[in-house]
């Protein structure tokens, strides 16, 4: 970049401009920060997380809790007399309950074709054979 003195009116514009940012500089620089702490706390729990889950991911072949359930929050319209809030049960589901492990996408995508390709053919077979006289027909 090469070197420009600037006049007197760039001067003002530049210092004007960087008093009309200089807070949302600030906030961006705190956001940042705020960032890098949250960052380096959830880098701290990963292998608390993969402490527990190291038997799970050994016996599914990989799969975490997070890939085989799902936290679902019911509200059982019943209130705490405590404290007048209601009470909300939290239940565990599991997301394949026929097997521990999900199913291979690439095996269903195969089954999926085939039912495409099986689908069509009946639907050709079906057209072949269709009554020419129950006035579907383009011919009058």
């Amino acid at each position: 970049m090469e070197k420009k003195n600037f006049s007197k009116i760039e001067i003002a514009v530049i210092k004007r401009t960087a008093q009309n940012v200089a807070q949302f500089v600030n906030k961006k620089e705190k956001l940042n920060a705020k960032i890098a702490e949250l960052e380096a706390e959830k880098a701290s729990l990963q292998p608390i997380i993969d402490s527990f889950q190291g038997p799970i991911k050994e016996m599914t072949g990989g799969y975490t809790t997070e890939d085989l359930v799902t936290r679902e929050t019911v509200h059982t319209g019943k209130m705490d007399s405590k404290t007048g809030k209601e009470i909300l049960q939290t239940r565990y589901i599991l997301k394949y309950p026929e097997t521990v492990i999900p199913v291979n996408e690439a095996a269903t995508e195969e089954v999926i074709e085939e039912q495409v390709v099986e689908d069509v053919q009946a639907q050709q077979e079906a057209e072949e054979y269709a009554d020419p006289f129950d006035g579907s027909n383009s011919w009058g």
